[in-house]
């Protein structure tokens, strides 16, 4: 019986540093459970020896159910010099294996370790959706370098995908770069009506003054409490995504008002809804159903992140009579901007 030979994914130079420089736990382990890599957070909790990480991280195996090759989350606690301390493990299945990235569920201090905490969650994917179009250019430089005297216009298509999949991966530093920014301002009290009219501006120079209409209805005590720009990013990422699914023209209905001590804004589109099996997936990181090159799969996903450092939420479902609704709900402000 022959056996097939396991591919183990390479994780070196840059993406070693990478994963060395989050501040959360994460290994990569082969489609047999060895271990590929883990940086210096992960090897700190290692409870055995070996090179599998069901031998070094046998509390982690045993909540994974032995399995990685499912997208998941599991809860799991252990015991840490005698106190229990709850852990999330998130799975992110990849082309010969899974990254394994593990945040730890008590209350987190301040916003910056949220957001690098975030972040490590993000990063789960990133090995993979970085190395394919590397591998990519690598393949295309290969080609163009092995053959002499190539036809002009074979020249032009390889350096037109060689430029499209560099495109890929600066997008992708770019917008995990500007999440993980430091902001040193503090927060501040932020009229709602006002960053949905400054995302809905920035939308029309995106898709043209007439492309999608933004009609909004926001009370005036709609006021959160954010860092300048946050609810303008995630506003915006909800406009563009209802107009990308719109073919770039309609309608975007935004309506919101204080309810007690929270805020909830929600915005309605004439989109065709979203797909039922897609529904569960949508803020989920590097997930999209746009084709290749047409977005990172990160708008929704550090929407979402954004929301919940700010102690609020981000819900998506689908309208009885059509379209897809998008909800934010956040802790009221008291004071004015």
């Amino acid at each position: 019986m022959r056996h097939r030979r396991l591919r183990r994914p390479a994780v070196d130079g840059p993406e070693r540093s990478l994963l060395d420089a989050l501040p959360v736990p994460v290994a990569i382990v082969d489609e047999r459970g060895g271990i590929v890599a883990a940086n210096r957070a992960m090897q700190a909790r290692a409870a055995g020896s070996g090179t599998t990480f069901a031998a070094r991280f046998p509390a982690y195996h045993a909540a994974l159910a032995g399995g990685s090759g499912v997208r998941r989350q599991v809860t799991v606690t252990r015991n840490v010099n005698g106190a229990a301390v709850r852990e999330r493990l998130m799975v992110e299945p990849m082309a010969a294996g899974a990254a394994v990235t593990v945040l730890d569920e008590t209350p987190v201090i301040d916003a910056q370790t949220t957001r690098l905490a975030s972040l490590g969650f993000m990063v789960a994917g990133v090995c993979h959706e970085v190395s394919n179009p590397l591998a990519a250019i690598h393949s295309m430089v290969q080609i163009l370098q092995a053959r002499r005297g190539t036809a002009p216009e074979l020249v032009e298509k390889g350096l037109a995908s060689i430029s499209s999949n560099i495109g890929r991966v600066l997008a992708i530093t770019r917008t995990l770069t500007d999440f993980s920014r430091v902001h040193d301002e503090p927060m501040r009290p932020i009229a709602v009506a006002q960053a949905v009219e400054e995302a809905a501006s920035l939308l029309k120079h995106r898709t043209g003054p007439n492309a999608v209409v933004v009609d909004a209805a926001i009370g005036d005590d709609a006021i959160i409490l954010a860092r300048t720009g946050q609810l303008e990013q995630v506003v915006f990422n909800i406009l563009l995504n209802a107009a990308q699914a719109m073919a770039g023209g309609g309608r975007v209905k935004v309506e919101g008002s204080r309810r007690g001590a929270r805020v909830v804004l929600a915005l309605r589109d004439e989109g065709p809804g979203i797909a039922a099996e897609h529904l569960g997936r949508i803020f989920e990181p590097f997930f999209t159903t746009k084709p290749d090159g047409g977005g990172t799969g990160l708008g929704l996903a550090i929407s979402s992140e954004i929301l919940h450092e700010l102690g609020g939420e981000l819900r998506a479902e689908n309208l009885p009579g059509g379209g897809a609704c998008f909800v934010i709900e956040l802790p009221a402000a008291d004071a004015t901007p």
